[in-house]
């Protein structure tokens, strides 16, 4: 504790102090010396280093970066339609969907396999890696109106949203700004259920409803989830003339910071023109494009703070903490050397709040491989052949039953890979 820090009262300090003192002359002594030139000074001296630290955190450097991405999963009959910070990924998962019975039986009796909806399942991901790796059938029953019909599914994983991560990857470069992992834990508890067997079953009955028995997992199920993020798609209308660049074969076009809400981050989410660069500048926006006519310019609206008391799951985001040590790092590119320097990358992301970094080591061979890589769908083309000694990361739970733990783990020990090329890093629970 510096005599500086936030949670440091030298009020209280002087308040505890004074009991010490036996003499009661003594203590009027001291309150009157410390409680009045003492206390006037250090406020005097507080103030100052307050105003020297501001300036030079302002003149510190930062990097562009993407914004912070928050996800969750509530189920769909929860969610407020008026919510103004996070939003369906899909909108169209707000729809009730109506199984086709005719299409279900002719798929099912012809060998295929007939999509029916998508759940999410809140393991661990050791238990659904197994599951996966060792796929099963499970049974259930399909009811109609007059009865019900024994049936068998099978789960596949659910791409449909990771490929919304994808999307973004392709949005940060097109708005020139550095990559950062993604961390969407629930995206990988999704999982897509499949019908692929169904007996005597007349294609002109409704479905009413379906019944499948997932074993160890049926107190885990979450049906009709809604994944949800703090991003909407918005418009913002040109209202400016486009200028000509310095070569005259791109032009300027320029967006005023008021034609955007304040507090919220954006990026340009699509464009049909040749984007050749994209300039911020006090919140004003210089998009130099191969067009000369103005336009309307599609974007990504990110909210910033959403309440996490009005969401039945925690929110979950790869948000770190602003500090002068992270603004040099990301501005300058510097390399972790040291075990004090990781401590501090970890802690810096809002979700070590559910793990503790406890150390790091170098070894020949992960035996058991307890993390993912979040961002597969990057293709480093200048990573050929394995890495020969693997970078292990230990982590503490905070809550050892909490489900998603290894998925957070995952999400940073992706995000330290990008830092540590020459290793295959991993991570362990402890």
């Amino acid at each position: 504790m510096g005599i500086f820090d936030s949670d440091f009262e030298i009020e209280n300090y002087i308040r505890q102090r004074i009991p010490e003192l036996d003499n009661l002359e003594n203590r009027e002594l001291f309150k009157a010396i410390v409680g009045n030139s003492i206390l006037e000074l250090y406020n005097h001296v507080k103030s100052e280093y307050a105003a020297l630290e501001q300036r030079v955190f302002a003149e510190t450097p930062r990097a562009l970066r993407l914004p912070d991405l928050i996800t969750c999963v509530v189920p769909a009959d929860k969610y407020d339609v008026t919510d103004s910070e996070m939003f369906p990924i899909f909108p169209e998962d707000l729809d009730r969907v109506e199984i086709n019975a005719p299409e279900m039986i002719y798929n099912v009796k012809n060998g295929r396999e007939f999509f029916l909806y998508t759940c999410m399942i809140k393991a661990d991901f050791l238990e659904l890696k197994k599951l996966m790796n060792a796929p099963r059938r499970f049974s259930g029953v399909i009811e109609n109106e007059y009865g019900e019909t024994p049936a068998e599914f099978i789960l596949k994983p659910n791409e449909r949203y990771r490929k919304k991560l994808e999307e973004i990857y392709d949005i940060a470069k097109l708005n020139y700004l550095p990559w950062r992992s993604l961390n969407a834990a629930y995206f990988y508890k999704l999982f897509d259920v499949y019908v692929v067997s169904v007996e005597d079953w007349d294609d002109q009955l409704e479905v009413k409803k379906v019944t499948a028995e997932f074993d160890e997992f049926s107190d885990r199920i979450l049906y009709n989830p809604l994944p949800l993020w703090n991003v909407r798609p918005v418009i913002i209308k040109a209202n400016s003339y486009p200028q000509p660049a310095v070569d005259r074969k791109y032009f300027e076009h320029y967006l005023y910071k008021k034609q955007f809400t304040e507090g919220y981050e954006y990026l340009l989410r699509h464009s049909d023109f040749v984007i050749r660069n994209i300039l911020r500048q006090d919140g004003d926006w210089y998009i130099i494009c191969d067009s000369d006519l103005p336009g309307d310019w599609e974007f990504y609206e990110f909210a910033s703070a959403p309440n996490e008391k009005n969401y039945s799951n925690p929110l979950i985001s790869n948000e770190q903490n602003s500090s002068f040590s992270r603004d040099m790092i990301e501005y300058f590119g510097q390399r972790i050397k040291t075990r004090t320097e990781l401590i501090r990358f970890f802690n810096s992301f809002k979700c070590s709040e559910y793990l503790s970094f406890v150390d790091a080591k170098v070894i020949d061979k992960a035996l058991k491989l307890e993390t993912y890589s979040t961002e597969k769908f990057i293709d480093y083309e200048y990573r050929t052949g394995d890495r020969a000694q693997y970078l292990e990361f230990a982590f503490r739970p905070h809550d050892e039953d909490f489900y998603l733990n290894r998925d957070l783990m995952s999400f940073l020990i992706t995000e330290i890979q990008h830092l540590f090329p020459e290793y295959q890093c991993v991570g362990k629970l402890v």
